[in-house]
Parts: structure tokens; sequence; C-alpha cells
């Protein structure tokens, strides 16, 4: 309830355009450095993080490798993201700096503010490791401001969405409206500016002066995040922007992966397939996203990447698509029981075209090298194999035909003997996998439908309609 009482006299004061008295703690700013997962280091200054470009950009601002904190990634992008930082910038709000003297201040809106005393110091919760030690005379280029207290005045004004979609919603519209508005500490709440930042869709924070509206029409589908922060006429800036995440209801991903072919009437209903394709750069994990039809929705499985033998189950994963890959899905049953990525040898799972879609016949070619040591018939008789062929006996003769040579064939004339022999090259996997539903029922209309192929996350990538 008194949540709700704070709140509405918020709303009052800003509807009237008055100065917020309610007492406060006086916000400082502090410039931090924080990463993720990754090697990249960003500086955080008033809720905006900076790349940091390079270790020569790092180094020219004094700043300690010991002091990067480590967060979450969701963390870190939590954050908008303005300009890379130059060495050419000035030291971030919230730094804390030292010449060659004992006396240490405060970057605040490009001055120094003295700290006089470490009562001072630590009263306002600064901490003494993140002191810079700067050059003499890079401190006195730094125009003086007034001395630092143990009661600064509040100064920086504080931001409010009005309106807005819920938070985390999944619009099915493009046109999205954001209304704001904010407290002014230091005079009129009418007197502040506005900058909004739309991750996503901008590349920087926009300008809005006084406008207290803003609206999108966003025709790509995927996820944004609005920031907005108020500014008043003394220079200072929200820093801590108010921020919401809303998503377009067609997927991040969406018509990068397509449906490329539906083939809903083939002789039984178990051997229908459709083909998925990746047409983006991006590699593309779509495992467990869906397939909607008219008649059922179904769940992409993982599958073997590298299909060993004897198969095993413990070597399932993601389906990852690189540019161009294929999926073919079926209807019904895998001939070997598995879902897998294609490679040089997996002709050799399909010799009684047990596959209705028939697997290539593709298998390598063995260098001459590592059979020349059998006899002169053994040799022409793997000469004239031709592509994924297993060795049939029956007919042979001759001396050379021995259990030497017979052994020989049965270890490398297999599938499990290709996929040993071969499993290391960088071209053994195609660019091509092959799953498998199981379904005892047909999942497609044989005169119309329309398929609808959904993300994780349940939003639409691609639509096929026949």
């Amino acid at each position: 309830m008194d949540k709700i009482k704070k709140i509405s006299v918020l709303l009052i004061l800003i509807c009237l355009g008055l100065v917020c008295s309610a007492v406060a703690y006086a916000y400082l700013p502090k410039a931090d450095l924080i990463k993720g997962s990754g090697p990249e280091v960003y500086l955080l200054e008033n809720g905006v993080r900076h790349w940091i470009p390079d270790p020569e950009t790092f180094n020219r601002f004094r700043f300690k490798w010991q002091n990067i904190k480590t967060y979450s990634n969701s963390v870190i992008n939590s954050y908008s993201q303005g300009d890379e930082w130059s060495q050419y910038d000035d030291y971030p709000d919230g730094s804390l700096v030292r010449g060659s003297g004992p006396k240490v201040y405060l970057i605040e809106l490009g001055k120094r503010r003295w700290i006089p005393s470490p009562q001072i110091f630590e009263g306002n919760d600064f901490g003494w490791k993140y002191i810079l030690d700067i050059d003499q005379d890079d401190l006195e280029d730094i125009d003086l401001g007034d001395d630092l207290t143990l009661s600064e005045q509040n100064r920086y004004p504080e931001t409010i969405i009005l309106e807005s979609p819920e938070p985390g919603a999944a619009l099915e519209t493009s046109e999205v409206v954001f209304k704001y508005s904010g407290i002014n500490p230091l005079g009129k709440n009418s007197d502040l500016d506005f900058e909004t930042y739309l991750k996503g869709y901008d590349s920087d924070w926009q300008n809005q002066g006084s406008n207290y509206t803003e609206e999108y029409d966003l025709k790509q589908g995927g996820s944004y995040t609005f920031y907005v922060r108020a500014k008043n006429e003394q220079g200072y800036y929200d820093p801590t922007p108010a921020s919401l995440t809303f998503q377009i209801g067609v997927s991040s991903y969406y018509q990068k992966v397509e449906i490329n072919n539906v083939y809903e009437n083939e002789d039984s209903f178990r051997n229908d397939y459709l083909v998925l394709r990746n047409e983006s750069d991006e590699t593309i994990n779509i495992t467990n996203w869906t397939i909607e039809t008219s008649k059922d929705t179904i769940t992409i499985p993982k599958a073997t990447k590298k299909l060993t033998y004897p198969y095993s189950e413990s070597n399932d994963s993601n389906i990852e698509l690189s540019f161009d890959d294929e999926v073919i899905i079926s209807i019904g049953l895998s001939p070997i029981g598995k879902n897998f990525q294609v490679n040089k040898c997996t002709g050799y799972l399909d010799l009684f075209s047990q596959f209705n879609l028939s697997l290539d016949n593709d298998c390598p070619d063995m260098s001459e090298s590592v059979y020349d040591h059998l006899g002169s018939e053994c040799q022409e008789y793997v000469t004239n194999l031709n592509g994924c062929e297993i060795i049939d006996f029956k007919g042979t003769s001759g001396s050379d035909i021995n259990s030497i040579c017979t052994n020989f064939l049965n270890e490398h004339f297999s599938y499990g003997g290709c996929y040993d022999d071969y499993y290391q090259d960088v071209d053994f996997l195609k660019d091509k996998w092959r799953i498998f539903l199981n379904k005892s029922i047909d999942i497609f209309d044989n005169d119309s439908d329309t398929i609808i192929l959904k993300d994780q996350n349940g939003f639409v990538v691609d639509e096929y309609s026949y």
C-alpha cells in the first residue's frame, strides 16, 4: 500500500510540473570497469557502458586491471552501450584521481572536486584502491570544481516510463509507443530534456529534447530494450536510465532459416518430408524449435553430429546450421534409429535403399598407398570397388583373396571402417542433416496447409503454404 501511495504522489508531482522536495541521498558518480565471459572490457559511466578497444587506451587513463569486475553476460547486456572509449576522451565521470601530491579528486561533469579528508572520502563510499595516479600536468588541465562534502545536494534527475508495452511482452504489431517523464531536483520537471536508445534499432543515444513521447515502427522482429534518461539544465544525466525489454512477435531469426519445400503427398505419409535451410551467415541452433501444421505441432529434436559406430544416444547434440546447411525432416522412422548429420561415409548405411530420400553414394576412394602391401588380385579387387560398396565375397577366387585380404576388406569397407579412416578429415561432415519424427499418423494435409516454423520462444521464423 505504501508503495502505491508513493507512486501516486510521484505521478501527481510530475503532472503538476513541480519540483520534488522529498529527501533523497545524493548520487555521486562512480566509474567502474566491467566485463562478461568474453575478453571485452567496458567502462561503465553513468549507467552506460563503453568498450575499451585496446590496452593502449586502458593504460592511457591509468586504469587498473585488478579493478575489473566480472558479471554475467545478462548483467553486462542490461546496460545500454555508448561509443567506444577513446584515448582522446576526458577522464570519465566518477574517476578518483591523484597527481604528484596527496590530494585526491572526484571527476564530475568534467571538473575535479577535491575530497578534503579521509572521512569525507569513506563517508561517500569511495574505495582507496580505485584512485588513479595520473600526471600532474594532466590533473591541472582539468578545471577545478567545488570541494566535496558529506552532505551533497541531490543534483541528478530521475526518469520514469509512464506508458509502454508490458515488460517482456510479445507484440503482434510493429508500432510501439513510449511515454516518459522525470523528476528534476534542481528545477522544474518541465525543464528536463530526454535522450532515448532502443537496443536492437538505434546505434547510439537519440536526443529527444523536451519531447515526452517516442514512437517506433519496427519491421524487424526480435527482442528490443528501450532506454530513456533525463538531463537537467545543469548538465546532470540520470545515471540509472529507465528501461524496458519487449519482443516484436516474429523471431530474431525471421526468414534466416526458411522452409525450403514440403513434400506432403508421397506414396506413404511416412515418407512425407520437409526441408529447412539456413539462408543467413549466422550459425543457428534449431533444436527445440517447433513446426506447426493444421494437424499437429512437432518439436525439432537433437541429433548426432558425428555418427560413431556402434551408435550411442550420448552423442546427441543440438542441431546447429551454418550458412546453406539443410535439414531434411521425415515423418516416419529412421532406418537406423538415429537422427544424424550426413558425412562422407553415411552412404554405407543406405546400400539397400532403405532411406526414402536416398543418402549420397559418394564414399571416399581409398588411397593406393593404404593397400599397396596386399597381393595383386586383392589390390585389383579394391580398385574396382564403386562408391559405398560393402564386400560380397561370393564368386571370388584366387590365391590372393585370402584371409589377409578379406580381413583388410572387412576392416575398411563398411560404415564403421570408413568412419575410423576419415572422421578426422576437415571435410568429413556434409552440409545436410537427416531428422526422423517417428510419427504413426499423417501430420500434413494432402490438399492445402500452412506450415509455420517457430523458434524456441514461440516466435515465427518462417511460413510455407501450399
